[in-house]
């Protein structure tokens, strides 16, 4: 069961985004049962480190029900724990997630603050760069989001992707 909570966590983190409160609902419940599932499987150990992933569950859940302040709360006193124990090595920065919600919210000075600071701990990552550009830009500082989105494209030179975000930088950093 804790290996099938990654499928709806997923689920309701794409869920939030969407707004589809249903869908996100019904990750969040599947996720409450498959902790509740690896609490009484033969690994129930693993259980107490599955407790964050069911918080983001519930704030993107949250956030697609319209309860934004709520899910505002919920992923940041998550990413307040990430940032003191760490995070596993593949695990997307929650803290990146908050600032990805804020920035939904069109709280774009709130979102980039949430987004340098993941960029600290994780640094380079595409959309943390992308976002603290977007966020820097809403912000109307058209320094920083020039210098996030010239690092975003230096990050990705060489490559030949047709990202609609790389098009963007470059369109925007040839108009400054």
């Amino acid at each position: 069961p804790h290996v099938q909570l990654i499928a709806y966590w997923s689920r309701a983190i794409a869920a939030g985004h969407l707004h589809d409160a249903a869908a996100a609902q019904d990750a969040r419940k599947h996720g409450e049962e498959l902790l509740e599932a690896t609490r009484k499987g033969d690994k129930p150990y693993l259980a107490s480190s599955l407790k964050d992933s069911l918080d983001v569950m519930r704030a993107w859940a949250d956030y697609a029900s319209g309860k934004t302040s709520e899910a505002v709360a919920r992923l940041r006193s998550v990413a307040d724990t990430e940032d003191k124990i760490g995070k596993g090595e593949t695990d997307l920065p929650v803290r990146e997630m908050l600032a990805d919600m804020l920035l939904e919210m069109q709280k774009p000075q709130e979102a980039l603050a949430e987004y340098e600071t993941s960029l600290r701990t994780d640094p380079n990552r595409f959309n943390g760069l992308y976002g603290a550009a977007q966020a820097a830009e809403m912000a109307h500082q058209k320094d920083k989001a020039a210098a996030y989105y010239a690092q975003l494209l230096k990050n990705c030179n060489g490559t030949m992707s047709d990202r609609p975000e790389l098009a963007q930088a470059k369109t925007l950093l040839a108009a400054k």
